[in-house]
């Protein structure tokens, strides 16, 4: 069973973190069963797991938010109203 970050802040809280990138410390570049399953510690850098995803996004309808910072801590996020993630088998 995989452990997720919930941000309780922004917006009112209630986002769960799939990924969380910010300083390098952990290597993104993976096989597809560390995608599937999750990598990673969600108080540093992390991706939830594809699995854990796709079951918590076939529930319901989720809002996707993505944020980023720039090295000069610029901030910018895009916000896309519908969010999911079909499962293996459907590719």
């Amino acid at each position: 069973m995989a452990t997720a970050y919930c941000d309780m802040d922004t917006l009112g809280g209630g986002w769960t973190v799939i990924q969380n990138r910010f300083n390098g410390s952990r290597d993104f570049y993976k096989t597809w069963e560390e995608y599937k399953t999750g990598f990673g510690n969600p108080n540093g850098e992390y991706w939830l797991g594809n699995d854990y995803i796709y079951t918590i996004t076939s529930a319901d309808t989720y809002e996707l938010r993505i944020e980023m910072e720039y090295a000069d801590s610029t901030k910018a996020y895009a916000s896309y109203a519908t969010f999911s993630l079909s499962s293996e088998s459907d590719s």
